[in-house]
């Protein structure tokens, strides 16, 4: 039967001069949704999660003339399978997974929430044939990300630490893409850039959270392709492909490794996602000095939630905050997408200027507020 692609849209977005709350970060790019369909005929809770395991750095081989796409390719696809979505109406919607977890016979498999939204029923075709009708083990829509179950041992893809990407890194996106059509389809491009903004769109077509510090690829990004790896050279995955321009202008976008795997890793264990939450309002410096004289780099605060957790960690409206968690706030790394690494209840350092003195602090993160509280400077 004839497919019907239908991505999903989503919004370009400027880079605001507004303040953020602890999920605010880079300027937003444009961006579709990757989703496609055919017409067919008639959890616990808790906010912690263990450490995230030490991750290699993107191969070498990935970072120069050596890189190999099909070697890449040999080594991942394996692990990547055919997700199928049942929805109301007889249709059905088609995506990427690929496992990342394999433990007492079940094995858990990666994927965004969009692809998996509103389904009657999950299923999962690996590239070996075998066939799985999966069960939810959880999801985020705020981060677009989902976890399936299926009752069997596959094979399991490997993570690579995407906070060591360089932009011009060679990558390989493997999904499904256009469907069945695709199967293990491979594409390749580079990192493009790092640390954009993603304005997340649901199936309703009405906007949503945004997605702080995604990659921005030019390995093209096909309807089928959403929920499926980004790859280093290697074949260790630096992303979860989430977003493709379908305007021809060889843009796509992934969600970074690290932010995948911890959020998996939560709803794996049964826990919540985890959406930390600081509670301040910045502007970035370079923004900041429109309108007054600043010192040092990053971010400056306007005003801080009472009560929230960087007012009881110290900090002040006017703090300059140049430094989190042992990361400069400069070259695109933003501080929600510092945050996206961390859950509730993790202790980072902030390393700030107060009136020309520097000032070093440790900020307990909090649980995101449903609706979080606004302040005023």
């Amino acid at each position: 039967m004839m497919r019907q692609p239908r991505p999903l849209a989503a919004i370009l977005a400027l880079l605001a001069l507004a303040a953020f709350f602890a999920s605010a970060c880079a300027p937003p790019v444009p961006h579709l949704v990757n989703r496609s369909a055919r017409a067919t005929s008639p959890s616990p809770s808790g906010s912690r999660s263990t450490p995230l395991p030490s991750l290699a750095p993107p191969s070498a081989s990935s970072q120069g003339s050596a890189f190999d796409a099909t070697h890449a390719a040999a080594v991942l696809a394996p692990a990547v399978g055919l997700v199928i979505v049942n929805l109301a109406g007889g249709h059905v919607a088609e995506g990427s997974g690929f496992v990342i977890d394999v433990n007492g016979g079940q094995s858990y498999l990666a994927t965004n929430n969009h692809v998996i939204d509103k389904a009657q029923k999950v299923q999962v075709l690996m590239p070996d044939g075998r066939h799985f009708v999966a069960a939810l083990q959880g999801t985020d829509p705020l981060e677009d990300v989902a976890v399936l179950k299926v009752p069997d041992t596959l094979p399991k893809s490997e993570f690579a630490d995407s906070t060591q990407l360089k932009p011009g890194q060679p990558v390989v996106a493997i999904g499904s893409a256009l469907g069945g059509q695709g199967f293990g389809s491979v594409t390749v491009g580079v990192i493009s850039a790092l640390h954009r903004t993603l304005t997340n769109v649901g199936t309703s077509g009405q906007a949503s959270e945004s997605l702080p510090d995604v990659l921005q690829t030019d390995a093209p990004i096909n309807p089928g392709n959403s929920g499926g790896p980004l790859a280093d050279g290697a074949g260790r995955v630096v992303g979860m492909n989430t977003a493709g321009d379908t305007n021809a202008n060889s843009v796509g976008f992934a969600i970074p490794s690290r932010v995948v795997q911890r959020i998996a890793g939560n709803l794996i264990a049964g826990r919540t996602p985890g959406h930390p939450y600081a509670g301040v309002s910045y502007l970035p410096v370079e923004d900041a000095l429109v309108t007054q004289d600043v010192q040092g780099y990053g971010v400056v605060v306007s005003c801080v939630v009472p009560g929230s957790p960087a007012e009881q960690g110290g900090v002040k409206a006017h703090d300059v905050i140049e430094n989190l968690d042992g990361r400069p706030l400069n070259n695109g790394i933003t501080f929600a997408g510092v945050l996206q690494l961390h859950n509730p209840g993790d202790s980072v350092a902030m390393s700030l200027v107060r009136g020309g003195q520097k000032v070093d602090l440790q900020v307990t993160l909090g649980e995101r507020p449903a609706t979080p509280a606004s302040c005023s400077g």
